[in-house]
């Protein structure tokens, strides 16, 4: 089995003695996990270096201390770190050792050590890479009593080992600060309800107590304060994540559920889905077929992603207008520079092409190639019309189509900065940020200007 280990590297050498001896750890940016990053790491586990002697560095100069790579356990689906031999963490040590401290050596000497001497045995050849940014450390400790000043080492190292059963790759940070930016993985450690879950799974008697207002409002202070400060203490924040609340076939509002988290970013619409519908289920006796009727959205398993063309437009009197006329072939070249990390076949048969009542500019829309069930909003919405609700032409749309009008309209006025609301979510895909609405049985990803720019200037 391959399997990818994310990981920070502890090492004693960096810390500074005379300041941890009074209890304060000092933090040079290297070799330490202290402050926000260190709750990255929910349920931390540790590789300890087992070897008698560090590698040298120089002619019988090796660093003082000991190694070891801190990771989290719920990210690793198979004991394959925990069941590693004597022989094969000290091959894991000596790899990290050799890239950690290479000094002047290049690349192409690196790699070439790595494969040829038997201390780096399991090594899998051409696997090494590492960060471009380089970090400066005031001092590193060594064995001979003395301190390497301005120790220079890069932030963070890939490299994979073979074992009998494995292929492992390590992605191993040593600066704390690109661990703390770059750490791709977030957790949701908890979910918090709005109210008594009893009385929230009972939407008919709840809806009699007078409370829909405060919920519909959708803000933090619905939360008992103590409680949201309580879960925060270890976490790196609390994400709100609003969803449908469905109270009888003719009325619904949106309410919002607490998620602390630990990670860099917040959770992903995806990740705060998945999360409270495992909440629901293993707290309350409804089956799913009941929670999904109550809570329609928690259960959509669809992802449509909407590119919209932020840079085709002419400016008049302080208003965008959006080019209305394209050739097609260049809207589908744009589709597979924009989408380019989707099967060129799939992009082919399954690009779709709307515009929306709030400024007409032309979007991408392209499915999920994992999607369960739904590959076409011209399917899924057949008499979808970019009319505004306002417009007489809107009431010829079905029920469907009309809210899911309305939802984009009002989501493309947020991204283009003439709205804000709390209505909807944003979540990110990689690096990129979209304002998210569901709609039936799937959700839209409408991404955002800045992240269009991004992804323009990346190509």
């Amino acid at each position: 089995m391959d399997q990818k280990i994310y990981g920070f590297m502890l090492d004693s050498a960096a810390v500074n003695k005379a300041k941890l001896d009074i209890g304060n750890a000092y933090d040079q940016g290297i070799g330490v996990l202290l402050g926000e990053p260190a709750n990255y790491l929910v349920n931390k586990a540790y590789l300890k270096d087992t070897r008698v002697a560090r590698l040298e560095i120089s002619t019988g100069v090796r660093l003082a201390g000991t190694l070891e790579i801190v990771y989290d356990a719920n990210r690793v689906e198979t004991p394959a770190v925990a069941n590693l031999t004597t022989e094969q963490q000290a091959a894991v040590f000596n790899i990290l050792e050799r890239c950690y401290t290479k000094g002047t050596m290049t690349d192409e000497q690196v790699e070439n050590s790595l494969t040829t001497d038997n201390l780096y045995d399991g090594y899998v050849a051409g696997s090494y890479s590492r960060s471009a940014e380089v970090e400066r450390v005031d001092e590193v400790a060594t064995t001979v009593g003395t301190a390497i000043a301005n120790f220079r080492i890069n932030s963070w190292f890939e490299f994979a080992i073979r074992t009998s059963e494995n292929t492992l790759t390590f992605k191993i940070w040593i600066s704390n600060q690109a661990f703390a930016r770059q750490y791709p993985y977030v957790t949701i450690t908890n979910v918090i309800p709005p109210y008594d879950l009893n009385k929230l799974t009972d939407p008919a008697t709840f809806s009699k107590l007078g409370n829909l207002t405060v919920l519909e409002a959708g803000s933090s202070y619905i939360f008992n304060k103590t409680n949201l400060e309580l879960v925060g203490r270890d976490q790196n924040g609390i994400h709100l994540f609003n969803t449908k609340y469905v109270i009888d076939t003719r009325t619904h509002i949106y309410i919002p559920f607490a998620l602390p988290y630990c990670g860099a970013k917040v959770p992903s619409s995806l990740d705060s889905r998945r999360a409270i519908r495992e909440y629901l289920e293993s707290n309350t006796a409804l089956s799913d077929e009941e929670l999904s009727i109550i809570f329609p959205e928690i259960y959509i398993d669809n992802r449509f992603y909407l590119i919209p063309i932020y840079d085709e437009y002419t400016e008049r009197a302080g208003k965008d207008f959006y080019a209305s006329v394209w050739q097609p072939a260049d809207l589908v070249e744009r589709a597979h520079r924009l989408y380019n990390d989707v099967d060129s076949d799939f992009v082919d048969a399954s690009l779709e092409i709307l515009t929306n009542a709030q400024n007409k500019m032309i979007t991408l829309a392209m499915p999920d190639p994992n999607n369960s069930s739904l590959f076409s909003i011209r399917s899924t919405f057949p008499t979808y019309q970019d009319y505004a609700t306002t417009d007489a032409g809107f009431r010829y749309m079905d029920g469907d189509a009309q809210e899911f009008g309305a939802k984009l309209a009002r989501a493309m006025a947020i991204v283009n900065g003439m709205a804000s609301s709390n209505e909807f979510t944003t979540t990110e895909s990689g690096d990129l940020s979209y304002i998210v609405f569901s709609q039936g049985d799937a959700e839209y990803l409408v991404m955002d200007r800045d992240s269009f720019n991004v992804l323009v200037e990346g190509l």
